[in-house]
């Protein structure tokens, strides 16, 4: 199922032939002169009942929605919205589970030229008020098994929730289906320009407090660019991510990616375990994963026996948020036959150095992989000289030569991390 080496585009030639014009007129919009994420991610798909999203319940019902579905589901939410006085530039917070919703908030978020902030399940009151606090959220979507960690927070803005059967509605929160339904789904895109946000991120903060990161509609250029050469996305993939899109890796890559691709994405709303990933890569024939290496430990954990029965039907994985042992490496090869390949990314910037499924280049076990097209990557002694081969020192972004970076600097914080035309990661490697 996986192409050979030299069916796959030359890295070199690649890199040597990239131009950013050329990124941009993969788009609908130009960033220069009006662009829209909804009309990027689902607009332009519509007409052709194209699947855009394949949903499983936690009781294990499959749902699949055409990009028609979420154009209806995002106007009526568009239209919510600016009936809530919500307009352009302004955010939306989202605390949900992957359900249909979810994707429906987020493209009518930006159907409206709003930004969309993810506040993961599992956070507490103090980390999602912290998060509210440097947004200014106007609302706050989210279920009942997580609006009571909002009664907790000062300040919060207005609460839609969204009820199943016999559920009670939270005194003074919007019934979200109700208000949905009662909704027109015609609502005009907002065009917006390349410098203006779309999603407002924060830094995981295990060094400090959280950090906002702000997204400008400009890094869907290189949210595409990491579908296509380093995911290897194809038209015909069943693709799946099974990160969570509270953060970044499943927000960037397992909802905005595929649909800016026009490629269909998955979501099963249950928790991870190695059963449930291995039935539904069997139900679904899923033939592209990501994921973190802890997700994939956990299904080598599970034994040869249990992947004997998905065994060839994975075409590529892909692996981010830490790095990649080799013992997965090989267990992938030995027991489900998939080449996995290790990637590297911030929630600053996305994915930028990765070992790509769809460009030919050697791949050695145990390193991160190429700088990704669009991107000059450099190492950095302490004085912010350029090193050379096997000197380690910081992994650092070249500005002026990387097109594809997006990341200006942090919301309404410091950034010392960009100085003398390098933003540095903070990790130190070498090559």
């Amino acid at each position: 199922m996986t192409d050979t080496p030299a069916a796959l585009p030359r890295y070199e030639d690649a890199v040597e032939r990239f131009r950013i014009e050329d990124e941009i007129a993969r788009l609908h919009g130009d960033p220069a002169t009006g662009i829209n994420a909804y009309v990027e991610c689902c607009g332009r798909y519509t007409g052709e009942n194209r699947l855009a999203l394949r949903a499983i319940s936690a009781g294990g019902e499959l749902r699949e929605y055409s990009f028609e579905d979420l154009a209806d589901m995002s106007g009526r939410v568009g239209t919510l919205l600016k009936s809530l006085g919500v307009g352009p530039g302004d955010v939306v917070a989202g605390m949900l589970p992957r359900i249909p919703e979810l994707v429906a908030l987020i493209l009518g978020t930006w159907r409206i030229g709003a930004v969309y902030q993810p506040l993961f399940t599992a956070f507490g009151p103090k980390a999602i008020e912290h998060r509210l606090s440097y947004s200014k959220a106007k609302l706050v979507v989210t279920n009942p098994a997580n609006r009571g960690k909002l009664d907790e927070v000062e300040n919060r803005p207005r609460i839609a929730t969204i009820l199943a059967p016999g559920e009670t509605l939270p005194a003074g929160d919007i019934d979200f289906r109700a208000a949905l339904a009662a909704a027109s789904p015609d609502c005009e895109p907002v065009m917006r320009k390349g410098s203006d946000l779309f999603m407002m991120m924060s830094t995981s903060g295990t060094t400090g407090h959280p950090k906002g990161v702000p997204v400008p509609l400009s890094a869907l250029l290189a949210f595409g660019a990491y579908m296509r050469d380093a995911i290897g996305l194809r038209p015909d993939d069943v693709f799946w991510n099974i990160a969570d899109p509270g953060w970044a890796y499943g927000l960037y890559y397992a909802i905005t990616g595929p649909l800016l691709l026009g490629i269909a994405t998955t979501f099963y709303e249950g928790a991870f375990n190695a059963k449930s990933t291995y039935d539904i890569i069997e139900r679904l024939g899923v033939t592209s994963l990501a994921g973190s290496p802890t997700a994939y430990r956990l299904l080598m954990a599970e034994g040869p026996e249990a992947a004997a029965r998905v065994k060839g039907k994975l075409r590529v994985a892909s692996s981010a948020g830490e790095p990649l042992n080799p013992e997965v490496i090989r267990w992938f090869d030995a027991h489900l036959a998939a080449p996995i390949h290790d990637h590297y990314g911030q929630t600053e910037n996305g994915m930028m150095v990765n070992n790509h499924h769809g460009l030919r280049h050697p791949v050695r076990a145990g390193s991160a992989g190429f700088a990704m097209p669009g991107y000059r990557m450099v190492v950095l002694d302490d004085e912010g000289n350029e090193l050379g081969p096997n000197q380690p020192g910081v992994l650092a972004v070249d500005i002026a030569n990387s097109p594809l970076r997006w990341f200006d600097g942090y919301h309404q914080a410091e950034t010392p991390a960009i100085a003398g035309g390098y933003y540095r990661t903070g990790d130190t490697v070498e090559y």
